[in-house]
């Protein structure tokens, strides 16, 4: 029968346990291995997350680098109920006042009634001719650049299919039929609307016969017949069957007194680079200044920005010295690296002839001790303002000899991230350090394997050996104790 064996049943030895322990030893080393590693990868993520933060402070920068953002103009208007403005990089700063006599207004006129808009309105065919021109001083002058359109209109047509008809036939007016209720017995109303505004626009309807024969007799289809030199209630001898709503006229306003007319409410061809958008009658007073606000907004984005990434840069090379803790990036030399470059970034200067400024301090933006950034936004705007300075120019300028600011710190950043760059190369760095961990984490667990198969080797023979010893013990002491009991 086949014995059955085991460290340390010979000897007693607790042989598992020591092997442990011993082992435990000699993994020391792998254990800081892996804590080594652990470290690489924290290093890591934190590098990524400043690449990330260095990315945002980029785009900001290409912002602040764009010419355009220095050169808006805004146009306020003290009244917005009289006007509303908006200006382009044309527009020059100025101060206006600006009255808004009348607004440019569609031609509206609306028929006679009728008792419904089903029923036909006559039971001939015939045709309605739309003219669109200037009605003044009781003459009506058709507009040469619009050709009078001329509708036909079949027999028996009801007052819905002629507002279709009209519709259709896109002749620069639109109708609608209207219930106007009331005791009436013809509560229906065909009304018509020039789609443009401007005196040019005023409406003109002439009624025809198959043979285009006109028809004023106020019956039939020449009730709908308008002509506006004709007297209002002057039928049947005469074509004007229509009410007046609202009359075709200009836009008028005053410019520092200037009368100005023009066939729309919206105005851009009386004050260069401005568009005004008439509302109301009034007076009121038009401002025209450079519009800082869309580069503060900028700026503040930037410094935020920068913030981030420098907080960032803080937290994770600080060490706290009553604590003597260290932080992720404590004495890394790619993170001092990145500190470095990014404080100098906001020292870049550029000068200028005839400007006072130089400085990103110059606009208001100030390095505090702690590597963040402070923005005096008033300074910003003064320095907008200012007439010895431009703003652009000194952020934004393309030369090749003295490039802008922000062009600078753009080519700053877009070397950090670039795949060459400092950021690059120093992940680059650490993922070399982290693959040979690996590799000296598998020869370190080779090596291990041998080793705990050797002790269990030299534990078993020791075993063995105790064993023998301890049964040639107890042979010697039966055999003395035998001759003991002889001997007596």
């Amino acid at each position: 029968m086949a014995s059955i064996s085991s460290s340390g049943i010979g000897s007693g030895l607790d042989v598992a346990s020591i092997i442990k322990q011993l082992m435990d030893v000699e993994m020391q080393p792998l254990t800081a291995l892996n804590t080594k590693e652990t470290g690489y990868q924290s290093k890591l993520t934190t590098y990524g997350t400043l690449k990330s933060a260095v990315a945002s402070v980029q785009t900001a920068a290409r912002a602040l680098k764009s010419s355009t953002l220095y050169s808006s103009m805004s146009a306020t208007s003290s009244d917005s109920t009289v006007f509303s403005a908006s200006a382009n990089t044309a527009a020059q700063a100025a101060t206006y006042s600006v009255q808004v006599v009348d607004r440019a207004q569609t031609h509206a006129i609306s028929s006679q009634g009728f008792a419904s808009i089903t029923d036909a309105v006559d039971s001939d065919a015939g045709k309605i001719k739309i003219e669109l021109g200037t009605f003044s001083a009781g003459v009506f002058t058709s507009d040469e650049d619009k050709t009078p359109t001329t509708i036909d209109i079949a027999a028996s047509s009801s007052l819905e299919e002629i507002r279709d008809a009209i519709n259709d036939a896109n002749a620069g007016v639109r109708a609608n039929l209207v219930y106007v209720g009331g005791d009436t017995l013809e509560p229906y109303k065909l009304t018509l609307t020039s789609d443009d505004t401007g005196a040019k626009n005023s409406i003109k309807l002439t009624v025809l016969d198959a043979s285009d024969v006109v028809q004023n007799d106020n019956t039939g289809l020449a009730q709908l017949s308008f002509d506006p030199e004709v007297d209002q209630g002057a039928f049947p001898d005469g074509a004007n069957q229509f009410d007046v709503n609202t009359v075709a006229q200009d836009a008028h306003l005053k410019i520092d007194g200037l009368d100005v007319y023009r066939t729309t409410n919206s105005i851009s061809d009386a004050i260069t680079g401005v568009t005004l958008s008439l509302a109301a009658q009034g007076t009121t007073t038009l401002t025209v200044a450079k519009d800082s606000a869309s580069a503060k907004s900028a700026m503040n984005t930037f410094v935020t920005a920068y913030n981030d990434v420098s907080k960032q840069l803080r937290d994770a090379m600080t060490y706290n010295a009553s604590t003597k803790q260290a932080s992720i990036l404590t004495g890394d030399s790619g993170a001092r690296s990145l500190q470095t470059a990014l404080r100098e970034m906001i020292g870049y200067s550029r000068s200028s002839a005839g400007s006072s400024y130089s400085t990103f301090s110059d606009l208001g933006v100030a390095l505090q001790r702690d590597g963040s950034l402070v923005f005096d936004s008033s300074k910003f705007d003064t320095a907008m303002a200012s007439s010895t300075t431009n703003v652009g120019d000194l952020l934004s300028s393309t030369s090749t000899t003295s490039p802008g600011i922000a062009v600078r710190m753009t080519t700053t950043l877009d070397s950090i991230l670039s795949t060459t760059g400092l950021l690059a190369s120093r992940t680059e760095g650490i993922n070399r350090s982290i693959t040979d961990i690996g590799r000296q984490r598998e020869t370190l667990a080779r090596r291990l394997v041998q080793i705990e198969a050797r002790y269990r080797k030299q534990f078993t023979a020791l075993d063995s050996l105790v064993a023998s010893m301890q049964k040639t013990s107890q042979y010697l002491t039966q055999q003395l104790a035998a001759l003991s009991s002889s001997t007596s």
